[in-house]
């Protein structure tokens, strides 16, 4: 993306959560750790789904074919508390997840709002195309019919669902 060396994060710095959202393979985990590591805690749907998963299957190895979405409820759960549990002690961080619609980034807006905490939102509006060619490569891909699924439901973010910074990245 050669946008990110022209971009400046500056008006995220001192926001207590950002979001980083976009389409599975669109960079959203290389763009943490190359822009957000520095001062934050990451938090990631997929890889608490990882990590249940391999806990209660005795170290059987994880992927989304295997992963049961009925358990999505205790993820979101392990999810909320581990925000909760790092912006209680003072944490900022960057919830590093797909977070494509409104509806999907509502629960952590509120969160957000109900901890007195501000929280902006960075999102990679990378082709589906482009992310379906990442994702053949990747060493555990998602299924083709999600990336296909979530760029069906996609909605860019805007600042009226409550965030304090909104950039877009194409």
């Amino acid at each position: 993306m050669n946008t990110e060396k022209r971009i400046s994060l500056a008006a995220f710095d001192s926001i207590d959560i950002v979001m980083l959202g976009g389409l599975p393979a669109c960079g959203k985990s290389r763009f943490a750790t190359t822009h957000l590591k520095q001062g934050r805690m990451r938090v990631n749907r997929k890889e608490i789904r990882r990590m249940l998963y391999e806990m209660t299957r005795f170290g059987e190895p994880w992927s989304d074919e295997v992963f049961s979405y009925s358990d999505e409820y205790l993820v979101s759960h392990v999810e909320r508390r581990i925000i909760e549990h790092l912006l209680e002690n003072r944490h900022r961080i960057v919830i590093d997840n797909t977070s494509i619609n409104r509806d999907a980034r509502l629960s952590h807006i509120r969160l957000a709002k109900s901890m007195n905490k501000s929280i902006g939102m960075i999102f990679l509006d990378v082709p589906a195309k482009i992310c379906l060619e990442r994702n053949e490569k990747a060493d555990q891909p998602v299924p083709e019919s999600l990336i296909a699924n979530l760029a069906a439901a996609m909605e860019l973010p805007d600042r009226s669902e409550g965030f304090r910074e909104v950039l877009i990245l194409s």
